[in-house]
């Protein structure tokens, strides 16, 4: 198993980050992530570049890709 899909990279992320993964792991656009978390959808887009970067994953499909292949227990919040 590679770093990526491990907990190594997903311990990286912070609380924002996280959250923001596992709604968009579950199909939320920005938008809707924003309004679920009452932040802007700019911030959404912040944390999901992040996420990307900590991740090395290129997209929402890839994140969505390791969020399931990671254990499902730590991307509950």
């Amino acid at each position: 198993m590679q770093e990526q899909d491990g907990p190594g990279r997903w311990a990286r992320l912070t609380s924002a980050e996280l959250r923001v993964a596992r709604l968009v792991a579950q199909g939320l656009t920005n938008r809707a992530v924003a309004s679920r978390l009452a932040i802007s959808p700019h911030t959404v887009d912040t944390h999901l570049r992040h996420v990307f970067g900590k991740l090395d994953v290129r997209g929402r499909v890839e994140l969505t890709r390791h969020a399931m292949s990671y254990d499902a227990t730590h991307l509950t919040a």
